[in-house]
């Protein structure tokens, strides 16, 4: 006697009520938007940012001073403090017309911080919140606030990690 296979197989075609191809389209759109709206909007970022080879591209040719006043903004941080994680002196960046592209290592920085930004307030649930945590000394950093992390890849990796964490409920 022969088994009858369980398995039901995988749909093909329009059969699928669900698109797997299309499904991540919509969240990369709002990923895209959010992220564009802490850099300042459209008016800052003209350019599409619909996936990494836009980030790349945005990351070669610069963005705007005027951005960071926005990225602060979100991370309820001030200018100065925002130059230190740039590794950028306050007055380097005064100097600077709104306008003037920054160049690619800034950009890039700015674009990673601004990436964390954003998956911070998805993850803690509000800008004013996402600014409290970054001043809030926390245990899984030896008691050090995560704003004193983020001058470096490296400890933005680490602060995404405990972000991780906090979203699915583990002690940090």
């Amino acid at each position: 006697m022969k088994k009858e296979s369980k398995i039901k197989p995988y749909p093909k075609g329009d059969d699928d009520p669900i698109s797997v191809v299309n499904e991540p389209a919509p969240a990369l759109q709002d990923s895209a938007n959010n992220l564009r709206v802490i850099l300042g909007g459209s008016k800052a970022v003209k350019q599409p940012l619909s996936g990494d080879l836009d980030l790349i591209a945005l990351t070669r040719t610069g963005i705007k001073k005027a951005t960071l006043k926005s990225l602060a903004t979100y991370m309820g941080i001030n200018m100065e403090q925002l130059s230190s994680l740039l590794h950028s002196s306050h007055r380097n960046i005064q100097r600077k017309q709104d306008d003037e592209l920054l160049d690619t290592l800034k950009t890039e920085k700015v674009l990673e911080l601004a990436a964390f930004a954003q998956r911070g307030i998805d993850v803690i649930g509000s800008k004013e919140y996402f600014a409290e945590w970054l001043q809030s000394p926390l245990p899984a950093l030896d008691n050090k606030k995560p704003i004193d992390f983020l001058d470096t890849t490296f400890g933005i990796q680490m602060l995404n990690k405990i972000l991780g964490r906090l979203e699915y409920g583990v002690y940090s």
